[in-house]
């Protein structure tokens, strides 16, 4: 029989070889990606506000240096705790994010033409972040695996959200939400049929959205009717809506005004050519044709690929961002349950639609939209939420191998 002075021990012995077994489970590729973007972006973000009067640049890159730690923080508390007791209360900072969404409608703060912020954060950003495992657990949990009950619950828990963040109005963060649903709901094994009607239905509205808008700009008709027609539809559409798309469709049309950011970035972008101009000497955001309003936030990429150019700035972010989202898409492949796989699906899903489509932007192949660039573009909320998620990717790695927990 083991004596007690035996059991103590044995003790730290035991408890040495489950913190070792712990740091073995970690996905290290992840949390060096993710750490490398962040030091890029603290020194991208000094660049891009380079141009601003000292106190000020000095308090946007220690503020981006304080969310940093309070992301890791999450991080880590995130990732310790098993995701799927996660999924299974996720019901409830799910409706807290809900009700934080009716609040910023109420009497949230207005800037730049949209009502976002509430006591200085972004909810949309942790509605994301609260989404990815209330949609996990319907998905998993709902019993009629290819039928329209899992469809019709996964909408409602996506739709409300989406709805609540469009009318603020953020259109780009509603956009990637609908994105991260579709994928989850294919990935769970949706019947095909439904994805079909889903699918095609979402191309329809997306034309009709487009044809409202670029229609009266390609149809002949007189001025009158223009503006009676846009009077009407002004009703449905936003006009900074309308603005972006005609600017994209017409970029010759307003250099000046709506086409000056997208003109701008694209110069940026094209310049820094293969090495780039060197760190602080990017003319485009020195000289103020970059504004900085948007050059260390939408427009961070266009700061970097002048500086660093090709390969000292576009292809080493590129590279960053897919060994992060490899390592997400390798977590899911070694998970053993459903819900761990629905997890990073939805967390890449999201990041992947950031990435594509902030850069993309930023080189003039889609609309200007708004959406960040993860853990390089400036802006608390993003940045904290994107940590906090690649915690759950992280709660995946370590806890989603253990044959005694799947489902």
């Amino acid at each position: 029989m083991m004596m007690a002075h035996d059991k103590k021990r044995l003790l730290p012995r035991v408890q040495v070889k489950n913190f070792m077994r712990y740091l073995a489970s970690v996905n290290w590729v992840l949390v060096a990606c993710m750490l490398l973007l962040l030091v890029i972006g603290v020194f991208y973000i000094n660049s891009a506000n380079a141009v601003r009067s000292g106190a000020v640049r000095w308090q946007h890159v220690q503020q981006y240096q304080r969310w940093i730690p309070l992301g890791l923080f999450l991080h880590i508390v995130v990732a310790r705790l098993p995701y799927r007791r996660l999924a299974d209360w996720s019901i409830l900072p799910y409706l807290a994010t809900l009700a934080l969404l009716v609040a910023v409608l109420a009497f949230g703060t207005a800037r730049f033409g949209a009502r976002r912020w509430l006591f200085g954060f972004q909810p949309s950003e942790f509605a994301k972040f609260a989404a990815i495992p209330a949609l996990a657990f319907v998905l998993t949990r709902t019993t009629i695996v290819r039928g329209w009950v899992r469809l019709l619950a996964a909408s409602v828990v996506a739709l409300v959200p989406t709805i609540l963040i469009a009318a603020q109005p953020d259109l780009g963060t509603a956009i990637v939400l609908v994105s991260v649903t579709a994928v989850m709901l294919f990935v769970s094994g949706c019947a095909p049929r439904t994805l079909t009607v889903l699918a095609t239905t979402s191309v329809l509205g997306a034309g009709l959205f487009l044809g409202v808008i670029l229609g009266p700009e390609l149809i002949p008709m007189s001025p009158q009717t223009h503006d009676r027609i846009e009077r009407v539809t002004d009703k449905f559409i936003r006009p900074h809506w309308r603005k972006r798309v005609i600017s994209f469709a017409f970029p010759d049309r307003d250099p000046l005004g709506a086409g000056w950011n997208k003109r701008q970035s694209e110069i940026a972008v094209g310049s820094g050519g293969a090495w780039g101009k060197g760190y602080l000497n990017g003319t485009q955001n020195i000289l103020g044709f970059l504004p900085q309003s948007v050059s260390s936030t939408d427009f961070i990429f266009s700061v970097i690929a002048e500086e660093a150019g090709y390969y000292g700035g576009s292809l080493l972010l590129l590279l960053l961002y897919a060994g992060l989202l490899g390592a997400i898409g390798t977590t899911a492949f070694l998970c053993r349950d459903s819900t761990g796989r629905l997890v990073c699906v939805g967390v890449g899903t999201l990041l992947f639609t950031h990435i594509f489509v902030n850069i993309a932007m930023t080189v003039g192949r889609v609309p200007i939209t708004g959406l960040p660039l993860p853990l390089i573009s400036y802006g608390g909320s993003f940045t904290i939420s994107t940590m906090a998620m690649l915690g759950l990717v992280q709660s995946v790695a370590i806890h989603g191998r253990r044959p005694e927990h799947s489902r």
